[in-house]
């Protein structure tokens, strides 16, 4: 990691001040919640322990293993699954053993099977994130520490604890966390900007393929929609936003980040039964995809084959040649040069050399908006304050009464001002906003328009 500019090792020490402010002005979380929450969480791991130990499985189990018997060991557990109860396994860790990871579990699919995974869900929100939140926290306040020179391709990162890491996916888990978190004051409103699209329009900044940049520029258009039809196969009218939501983040994104057809494939297709998914017309997706001859994970794989190679072929010829020149560049030189002023050197996978240079610059396009919006937010002395960042987005504190101006100021400064800073950007930049009703939790922000 080298600093190649001063205008890079100005946006390394600006965003170092600024977080200076913020790591001070601390997290405010709900104590009372996360120790009842965590005693909850205690009986429910409990109840469904008290299920497991009722089954034929469990008897079996324990008379395997007797007074060892653990439901948490992944040993056991894969011994039981397919040694004892003959089970296909459908996964290897990288030692060649069969997995037993939550993805081989939903495969298997059985009662058992899935209080296994129920009882690995509460024990994650309960020991790994509200105890984590309980130790970290001193006199109801958060103090993470938010760092810019940890990570290779020079995106930032969070410790103690990693506000970064707080679950957002599973509705369920981020929803019981979210809601410990509070606006500083009692009459705040904790809110977040989060850039739209940001990695991907950081990639458009490098290999500036022109589709990309049509599919950014253009309201109308619709990437992930357009690989939605062509990975299932349906028409525009048919796509609600769970198919969406697995074309974006099954096909789309894995494609971007160096993934191909052979495991996006399996995971699509689990998908499918993951969320339940049928067409806006009401046909659920297998039983419309076994109209259109495909019936099995194999037959879907050789589609998505295709679909792939469409995807670089047709739509992003520029960004896949990009790819290809980038590579080979790092190659023959050993780094390679951000937009924003840093080299990235020393080994890395080619899939590290293609993505960072997107994620990276991303990260400084957030960086560099939050050290804009803290110097006004401080300079006119408003009572809104920043509480963090999450990679993409800003979490905020706000008064009620300056949430709209505050709210337009970051628009201006995230959309229009870093354009004018940055001449590079070839590719409009957009924000979404969600905002808490008074003095409730993150769990429970709204989305908000910013307005003229």
């Amino acid at each position: 990691m080298t600093l190649l500019s001063i205008d890079g090792q100005k946006l390394l020490l600006d965003g170092a001040i600024a977080f200076a402010d913020i790591e001070r002005t601390g997290i405010r979380v709900d104590v009372p919640y996360l120790k009842s929450q965590y005693a909850t969480l205690d009986k429910d791991v409990l109840n469904v322990e008290k299920t497991l130990w009722r089954t034929k499985e469990a008897k079996e189990w324990k008379t395997r293993f007797r007074d060892k018997s653990s439901f948490t060991s992944p040993t056991q557990l894969s011994h039981m699954l397919f040694k004892e109860w003959g089970y296909f396994p459908t996964k290897e860790t990288r030692k060649g053993n069969a997995a037993v990871d939550d993805e081989a579990l939903r495969k298997v699919g059985t009662p058992f099977t899935t209080n296994i995974l129920r009882m690995r869900k509460l024990l994650k929100v309960k020991d790994t994130y509200i105890l984590g939140l309980l130790k970290a926290q001193t006199g109801g306040f958060l103090h993470p520490s938010f760092h810019l020179h940890t990570v290779t391709s020079f995106r930032g990162s969070s410790s103690g604890p990693n506000f970064q890491n707080q679950p957002v996916r599973d509705i369920e888990l981020g929803g019981l966390v979210r809601k410990a978190f509070l606006p500083l004051e009692p009459s705040h409103q904790f809110g977040e900007i989060d850039y739209k699209g940001n990695e991907v329009v950081s990639n458009a900044c490098y290999n500036r393929d022109p589709n990309l940049v049509a599919y950014i520029s253009d309201p109308a258009k619709d990437m992930h929609r357009d690989v939605s039809m062509k990975c299932f196969l349906l028409r525009k009218d048919q796509i609600g936003k769970k198919i969406r939501y697995v074309g974006k983040n099954g096909f789309t994104f894995p494609e971007f980040y160096g993934s191909y057809f052979k495991n996006i494939a399996p995971s699509m297709w689990e998908s499918i039964a993951e969320h339940k998914l049928v067409t806006e017309d009401g046909v659920p997706l297998y039983d419309h995809l076994r109209a259109k001859k495909i019936s099995t994970l194999r037959n879907f794989t050789d589609h998505i084959q295709k679909v792939e190679a469409k995807f670089w072929n047709e739509t992003f010829p520029v960004f896949a040649k990009w790819k290809k020149i980038w590579y080979e560049s790092y190659l023959r030189d050993g780094y390679f040069d951000l937009l924003t002023g840093f080299r990235c050197q020393g080994p890395m996978r080619k899939n590290e050399v293609c993505n960072y240079p997107g994620q990276g610059t991303a990260f400084h396009f957030l960086l560099w908006s939050m050290i804009q919006l803290h110097r006004w937010l401080t300079e006119n002395k408003m009572r809104t304050k920043l509480l963090g960042e999450i990679h993409d987005s800003l979490e905020l504190s706000f008064h009620p009464d300056e949430t709209k101006e505050v709210l337009q100021k970051a628009q201006q400064i995230m959309c229009e001002n870093i354009r004018k800073h940055w001449r590079w950007i070839n590719v409009p930049m957009g924000v979404e906003t969600e905002v808490s009703p008074i003095g409730r939790s993150w769990a429970e922000k709204q989305k908000v328009e910013i307005g003229g």
